[in-house]
């Protein structure tokens, strides 16, 4: 009998559910949204560019956590920090230990005013870690020779570099497949201009042939425990210092030191916001399903006068409910797929997600 009385009701009153259907629609369409785009900010991770062809890479902990107590309960606040955290030279020796470990690759990164622009400096050798292969030219083997990315230069030309509040003339000896804005010296020139000889941004692994990662990652994280090797720099009480291993998507953390914290800042507004959509959400789909059914008040009356018990009014009115709502929910799933919108790591700029990708 409910089912009956939903069928004939539902026929009888279109117009009345046609506008259910839009508002549940709409809603499924924007909460779905919100929560596509939740779940990839917490999963996304930057892409990775330079430490493209490293396995694994070893670089600090840019997380500072600091606790204290408040009425009598011990809490314990982090914070992502956008300065780079340094590990001491001594990984190095450490992680080139390691079973399983082809090469290890030093980076440092600091910057360089070039021409009109501002550029970053890094050695040489890390250009494998890309990897960025040379257009024309060799590698640098002097001091006073650099490898500059396509475009920035050509061999045998000079170029002026600021680094450190200084000029200094340097001999293009090479032209990279990288950007513009990346000027590699040799080692030891590299070491010297960083400002910190004793200190590395990060280390690039490249495990030998057959090597499982997760294992090899596993193996680097004890000998850098072993090692003792932790941040350069002092923390405060209650905050570790260790060392990260990353891998996979995570080793693009190593390179934009911006995107754990702006993650953080990112999921607060889209939470806020969601919660009061969800709010608004509720309001507007609870009236228009209640002015649909206000509207039927005398009907549902002549049905509970002829015999209709409350459980199958309230079965029927249920079951129409719950058809509207089913292919509302279906119509805005479609709408909110991945494979139409795009989703929040593609999404900004303009592009669909590329094939293979989640």
């Amino acid at each position: 009998m409910a089912a009956l009385l939903a069928a004939r009701a539902t026929r009888a009153h279109r117009k009345a559910w046609i506008a259910v259907f839009a508002a549940l629609a709409l809603t499924s369409l924007l909460l779905g949204a919100f929560g596509l785009t939740l779940v990839s900010a917490w999963s996304a991770h930057p892409r990775v560019e330079r430490y493209a062809a490293a396995d694994l890479v070893v670089a600090g902990d840019q997380t500072t956590r600091f606790s204290a107590t408040s009425l009598g309960e011990r809490e314990t606040a982090s914070a992502g920090l956008t300065e780079r955290v340094r590990i001491p030279r001594t990984a190095l020796s450490a992680v080139r230990g390691v079973p399983g470990v082809r090469t290890a690759v030093p980076d440092v990164e600091f910057p360089v005013g070039l021409a009109d622009r501002s550029a970053t400096g890094h050695p040489w050798e890390t250009a494998r870690l890309a990897p960025y292969a040379l257009r024309t030219g060799r590698a640098p083997e002097r001091a006073d020779e650099v490898v500059v990315g396509a475009g920035a230069g050509r061999p045998g030309g000079r170029l002026t570099l600021r680094v450190g509040g200084r000029d200094a003339a340097y001999t293009v000896v090479g032209v990279a497949d990288g950007p513009r804005t990346a000027v590699w010296f040799t080692g030891a020139e590299a070491r010297r201009l960083s400002g910190n000889p004793e200190a590395l941004d990060a280390i690039g692994v490249v495990a030998r042939p057959g090597t499982d990662r997760a294992e090899l990652a596993g193996r680097v994280r004890k000998a850098l425990d072993t090692a003792g090797v932790t941040d350069v720099g002092h923390r405060a009480d209650g905050d570790p210092a260790a060392v990260r291993v990353l891998t996979g998507s995570e080793r693009g953390e190593a390179e934009f030191l911006a995107a754990a914290p702006a993650r953080g800042e990112l999921l607060a507004a889209l939470g806020s916001v969601a919660g009061a959509v969800v709010l608004v959400a509720l309001l507007v789909v609870s009236s228009t399903i209640v002015q649909a059914l206000r509207q039927r008040s005398h009907e549902l009356g002549l049905l509970r006068a002829v015999g209709a018990t409350p459980w199958q009014l309230r079965g029927a009115v249920g079951r129409e409910v719950g058809r509207v709502a089913a292919w509302a929910a279906l119509v805005g799933a479609a709408g909110r797929s991945p494979r139409t919108w795009g989703c929040a790591r593609c999404w900004p700029r303009g592009a669909r997600c590329p094939p293979g990708s989640s």
